[in-house]
């Protein structure tokens, strides 16, 4: 895979490989699917566009077709971490070693710009996910967040029990 930061021509780009990660088109849904939480897009042009402005994605292409197979966007944080978020690998490199690569790049680049953790908060429910990113090194904070109710970037909710879990990676 070749790493990049993502640019304005990648956007619509961005938006089908995230809708198609976590609102995994056709019956059989991706492990990263969220459908049962969350109902809609995951994220639009509009919302992607703006994020690009405040922070930035890493994303990783095929040496083959370069077409973008994963990314991660990355928000400095204002202690010298990394807010991770929108971490998404195309459904059908699901399970073959993608996303690890994409985290260990992300950890890398931390690392070299001296940033002493990554974070990243996953819905309570998602427990799946949540131990795959402990095995990625993540450790749970004991911390949470309110789920996003009102925000309508996120999707909607089908759930009223919806918190955000905390996990942080310290380098």
């Amino acid at each position: 895979m070749i790493f990049s930061n993502a640019t304005a021509d990648d956007v619509s780009e961005l938006v089908e490989l995230i809708n198609a990660a976590y609102r995994t088109p056709g019956d059989t849904p991706g492990w990263t699917d969220e459908r049962g939480l969350l109902e809609g897009t995951r994220t639009d042009s509009n919302s992607l566009a703006s994020e690009l402005k405040r922070s930035r994605y890493l994303i990783a292409r095929g040496r083959g077709d370069r077409r973008i197979v994963a990314c991660a966007r990355i928000a400095p944080a204002d202690d010298g971490a990394w807010y991770v978020a929108s971490v998404a690998v195309e459904p059908a490199r699901q399970g073959v070693g993608t996303g690890r690569l994409l985290l260990d790049e992300l950890a890398r680049q931390a690392r070299t710009a001296n940033v002493r953790a990554l974070r990243i908060t996953v819905i309570n429910l998602r427990e799946e996910l949540i131990a795959w990113y402990e095995r990625r090194g993540f450790v749970r904070t004991g911390e949470t967040e309110p789920f996003p109710y009102d925000d309508p970037s996120v999707g909607r909710p089908t759930r009223g029990d919806l918190v955000l879990v905390k996990l942080e990676m310290h380098l």
